[in-house]
């Protein structure tokens, strides 16, 4: 669904997530539906990626080092802003994800999704706004 906003952005979140979730299924695939309605994890991080885009994108683009966020194909930045997001909103807590698990999960996704060798750059540029984002934290 992310992946899919990125296409979209001029687009209500609400609306694209309803657009998805009556239209894009096939038979049978109802409760599917469901599930990814009543699913906590999935409407945190998506409507918490979209709220937060801004800051989210702007630790991303001060990681890239020498490369434009419009070089960066849309699977590996969808990947990066997931990872971005859990690191700065859900790294604490009871139900805490870990920054590791974070990263982890983005590349595993940029590996099965994206170009052969992105997967990569994706951590190395997630590396870099781990670092980045406890620095502010201590400065805080």
């Amino acid at each position: 669904m992310l992946f899919d906003y990125s296409f979209h952005t001029g687009e209500s979140p609400d609306d694209l997530l309803e657009l998805y979730l009556n239209y894009f299924f096939e038979k049978g695939d109802e409760n599917l539906s469901e599930e990814i309605r009543a699913d906590e994890y999935f409407s945190q991080v998506y409507f918490g990626v979209i709220s937060n885009i801004g800051e989210i994108d702007g630790i991303i683009e001060k990681c890239l080092q020498k490369w434009s966020k419009k070089r960066v194909s849309k699977i590996a930045l969808t990947a990066m802003r997931i990872a971005v997001y859990e690191m700065l909103y859900m790294s604490a807590g009871e139900n805490a994800i870990s920054p590791e698990i974070s990263i982890n999960e983005a590349v595993e996704l940029t590996k099965k999704f994206d170009a052969e060798d992105s997967y990569a750059f994706v951590n190395g540029v997630l590396g870099g706004a781990y670092r980045l984002i406890k620095e502010q934290e201590k400065a805080e």
